[in-house]
C-alpha cells in the first residue's frame, strides 16, 4: 500500500498542464496588487516610518531610522513594489517580477503592516504557490520574445493554490463559528453599521434584519463548506459563482480593501486547465 502511494504521488507531481492558467492567473493577481500598492498613496503618509508606521522597537527599522534613511527606504519599496506588480502584468521577466513580488510583500509585512488587511496574507500566499512554475509563456512581453510553442506546466502549484485558497475560507469560517454573533445572525448587522468598515453611513432599515440574518449565516455557510463543494467538479462551478457573489457584495457594501477582487482572482485556478487553454486558445500569440 505504500508502495502503491508513492507511485501516485510520484505521478502526481510529474503530471503537467497547459500553462493558460497560470499566465491568467499571472495577469489577475498582478493587476490586483499593482492597484493595492497605488491605493496606500500618498507616500509620505504610508511608507517613511515618520508616517502612519509603527514606532522603530528593534532590528534593522531602529538602525534605518536612526541614520534617518526611512524616508528613502519606504519609497525604495513603494517603487520596488509598483514596478514588480507591473512587469507581472505585462509579462516582462514573469518568473522574476513573480518572486520580487513575493519577496517585496514580506518585507512590507515588517516595513509597515498598519495599513495592511488580510488581503496581502493572501496576496503573499498566492504569490508563493507561482514561484515554482514558469508564468510567461503566454499573454506576456516575455511570449514575443520566445521562439516555439508554449511548454506544459508542472500541475501541483495550481493544486497547492487550490489547497491554499480553500484553507483561507475554511479557517476563516471556523474562527468566525467561534463568536456568538455569527452562531446568533447579528454580525452582518454590525459590520454594516461600524464606521471602520461600512462603504455607505446610511444604515439599514429596521425592516431588512431577517435579512441580515440570512446573510450572516449564509456566509458561515460558504466558508466553511466552500472546501468540499469545490473538491467535486459537478459542484464547483455553484461553489465559485456563490462565491463571485459573496465578494460583490462585500466590495459594495464594505471597506475591505483588495481583499474581494483578490480571492475572485484566485478562482482562476479552479477552472480546469484544459478548458482554460480552449477559452482563450485564440489568444495564445498575444
Amino acid at each position: 500500500m505504500l508502495h502503491a502511494l508513492r507511485s501516485r504521488l510520484a505521478e502526481a507531481l510529474n503530471l503537467e498542464i497547459p500553462p493558460h492558467s497560470y499566465a491568467l492567473l499571472r495577469i489577475a493577481l498582478g493587476a490586483v496588487g499593482l492597484l493595492s500598492v497605488i491605493g496606500l498613496t500618498p507616500i509620505g503618509l504610508y511608507w517613511p516610518l515618520d508616517g502612519l508606521s509603527p514606532l522603530p522597537g528593534s532590528g534593522v527599522r531602529v538602525w534605518i531610522a536612526a541614520h534617518d534613511l526611512g524616508n528613502l527606504v519606504g519609497t525604495v519599496l513603494f517603487v520596488w513594489l509598483a514596478c514588480s506588480f507591473t512587469a507581472m502584468t505585462v509579462g516582462l521577466w514573469s518568473d522574476v517580477a513573480v518572486f520580487l513580488n513575493f519577496v517585496g510583500l514580506v518585507a512590507e509585512t515588517h516595513w509597515n503592516n498598519l495599513p495592511l488587511s488580510s488581503a496581502h496574507q493572501v496576496a503573499t500566499v498566492l504569490l508563493f504557490c507561482l514561484l515554482w512554475t514558469s508564468t510567461g509563456q503566454l499573454w506576456s512581453l516575455d511570449a514575443r520574445r520566445r521562439d516555439g510553442p508554449p511548454q506544459p506546466a508542472p500541475a501541483w502549484p495550481l493544486w497547492l493554490m487550490r489547497a491554499q485558497v480553500a484553507i483561507i475560507y475554511l479557517s476563516s469560517g471556523l474562527h468566525k463559528f467561534a463568536y456568538p454573533m455569527w452562531r446568533d445572525g447579528t454580525a452582518v448587522h454590525w459590520a454594516l453599521n461600524l464606521n471602520g468598515f461600512h462603504r455607505f453611513p446610511a444604515p439599514w432599515p429596521a425592516t431588512l434584519a431577517p435579512v441580515e440574518v440570512l446573510l450572516t449565516w449564509g456566509t458561515l455557510f460558504f466558508e466553511l463548506t466552500f472546501w468540499a463543494f469545490v473538491l467535486l467538479r459537478r459542484t464547483r462551478p455553484w461553489a465559485l459563482v456563490a462565491g463571485i457573489g459573496l465578494h460583490i457584495g462585500l466590495f459594495l457594501s464594505l471597506e475591505l480593501g483588495p481583499f474581494s477582487p483578490l480571492m475572485v482572482a484566485s478562482y482562476i485556478c479552479y477552472l480546469a486547465p484544459e478548458t482554460t487553454q480552449k477559452l482563450f486558445r485564440s489568444g495564445d500569440k498575444l
